[in-house]
């Protein structure tokens, strides 16, 4: 069976002055959308969001994972590593705090991540990264979280090198692209098209991909990649996704995989 790891990042619209919570405030545009077609899905939020929206974060713990996102949305390679761990920690604690429960999985902001930060997430209990972009277009590797490549099924890092396979314990889910290493995102979801996708799909079908999109795809906005933004990247997402599934696709939250390749 072909798996498709489905995510969203869950974050307040950087350099928005108004409405900057107006994507997590109507999330409900895009899971509703999964519930549509019942599959499961991990949300990172932020700290900020999960401080901002309690209430809105568990009703949303009903139905899908809730992630890590960090607590700030700060690339970690501007921030020293007392920093880093200290928004790990307070994250943690807030976890606890809404759900009993300790977070699972984490996804770096920009998908930026190096080495150090994996002992960070071990000691404070998380299972399993998706931060690892392992590939990209040659032509877009301006792309601030792509970093060379790296597997692109899901793999135990090395401590030398999490772009290699190693003997870290904590699960890495590479936000694997479509063919020809075209990220499956929302921002490409929205520029290329359902039937550029569709096209791609024909000529190769990757054992393990991942779908992923921020927040605020969902709500119209305007500037720079916003490109169908709202209402016409719900039909997109729609498409894609009974798209994938009726290709042999099947989704699974980060949780998921990382049980099912911990038991083998």
């Amino acid at each position: 069976m072909k798996t498709c790891f489905l995510s969203i990042d869950v974050e307040k619209r950087e350099n928005q002055k108004n409405q900057p919570f107006e994507g997590v405030d109507n999330l409900d545009n895009i899971l509703n959308v999964f519930k549509k077609h019942n599959v499961p899905a991990t949300l990172f939020v932020t700290g900020e969001v999960l401080e901002y929206a309690p209430d809105l974060v568990k009703k949303w713990a009903k139905d899908f994972e809730i992630g890590c996102h960090n607590y700030f949305h700060n690339q970690l390679n501007k921030i020293d590593f007392i920093e880093r761990e200290r928004q790990i920690k307070n994250f943690v604690n807030l976890y606890k705090n809404v759900f009993g429960i300790l977070p699972k999985g984490f996804r770096a902001p920009r998908n930026i991540i190096d080495n150090k930060q994996f002992p960070i997430l071990s000691r404070y209990g998380f299972v399993y990264d998706s931060s690892v972009f392992p590939r990209y277009p040659w032509s877009f590797r301006v792309y601030s979280g792509y970093l060379g490549r790296a597997p692109i099924i899901p793999y135990f890092p090395s401590e030398k090198n999490y772009k290699k396979r190693g003997e870290i314990a904590l699960l890495e889910l590479p936000e694997s692209p479509a063919p020809f290493s075209i990220p499956l995102a929302g921002t490409w979801l929205r520029k290329l098209g359902v039937k550029f996708f569709r096209f791609i799909f024909k000529l190769k079908k990757p054992q393990f991909i991942s779908l992923g999109m921020h927040s605020w795809d969902g709500v119209k906005f305007e500037g720079k990649s916003s490109k169908n933004s709202g209402k016409e990247f719900l039909k997109q997402l729609d498409e894609i996704i009974k798209f994938l599934k009726g290709i042999g696709y099947e989704f699974k939250s980060g949780e998921q995989i990382y049980k099912e390749i911990s038991k083998s």
